[in-house]
């Protein structure tokens, strides 16, 4: 090798070595820490493409106070048009009902209300986003949760106009983090 040729290896090495390090601390620093969050992150990758369910409180507020009501609202959406449907027919069909997981161990169904019967009707989830007209109303004692809502009333597109039956996949919405302190009056 000539004067002028420089050997570039021990920089390539440099940076191949730094860009495994960082990738590593990266995925410490944003894997699921808890038991909870590993099962949330697993719902929700198996989320049908292009479908999301968001979860949000009534009034967007992520602290309360104990026996204070908190009201939870799914969002349901879709981007891509004509793809899936979503059943409405709220506490009137068995494929309606929705859980919301709570990071102290419940599971609340969400919309299990009146009896549960011989109703379906799905519309597009492609127009407008769907958010059911009634809220989950939560009271939580004192404590930080982690909550996420699963469902079974998303449909592919060509579905019938009506399905008795939950759906042959499960979705899962955003993980909301909320915090309940003592109601110090």
């Amino acid at each position: 090798m000539g004067a002028a040729h420089k050997d570039y290896r021990p920089i390539g090495l440099s940076v191949a070595v730094f860009v495994v390090v960082m990738a590593i601390v990266i995925a410490a620093v944003f894997r699921p820490k808890t038991p909870f969050e590993r099962e949330h992150a697993r719902a929700e990758a198996a989320n049908p493409k292009w479908v999301r369910v968001e979860i949000n409180t009534a009034d967007n507020r992520r602290e309360y106070r104990e026996n204070e009501p908190i009201y939870i609202v799914p969002r349901f959406s879709s981007t891509a048009r004509s793809m899936y449907k979503i059943e409405i027919a709220e506490a009137q069909s068995k494929s309606a009902i929705d859980f919301l997981h709570i990071s102290n161990g419940h599971v609340v169904p969400r919309n299990l209300t009146g009896i549960l019967c011989c109703f379906s009707h799905l519309v597009g989830l492609d127009d407008e986003p769907y958010s059911p007209k009634t809220a989950t109303t939560l009271t939580l004692p004192p404590g930080r949760y982690e909550i996420y809502l699963t469902t079974r009333r998303v449909f592919p597109w060509d579905s019938g106009p009506e399905e008795y039956s939950p759906s042959s996949f499960e979705v899962a919405s955003n993980m909301l983090k909320i915090g309940v302190v003592p109601d110090r009056r």
